[in-house]
């Protein structure tokens, strides 16, 4: 067993390695569209909110619960960006 120890490893932290750099890959490509996804969804969503909330369509409209749940896509992005810096990171 001591003799296969380096070799399984040297295999295992190679394995590691694709397996990070193939998720940072498609992480990567798909930021472009989920900021503008989470943006828009923000931005819409708080936009809606506040016309619905002025129009008095109905009287029990919950607009800061609907405001709350737009800006939080914008949490998510942040969320998004924070994994693709922690799997660029060279010395994790």
């Amino acid at each position: 067993m001591t003799v296969l120890a380096p070799h399984l490893v040297s295999s295992v932290a190679a394995i590691g390695r694709i397996v990070r750099a193939s998720s940072l890959a498609l992480l990567v490509l798909c930021e472009p569209l989920v900021g503008l996804v989470c943006v828009a969804i923000s931005v819409l969503g708080v936009l809606a909110s506040l016309v619905f909330e002025s129009s008095a369509a109905g009287p029990t409209f919950p607009c800061l619960r609907m405001i709350g749940l737009s800006l939080s896509f914008v949490a998510v992005l942040a969320l998004y960006s924070c994994v693709v810096a922690l799997l660029l990171d060279k010395d994790h």
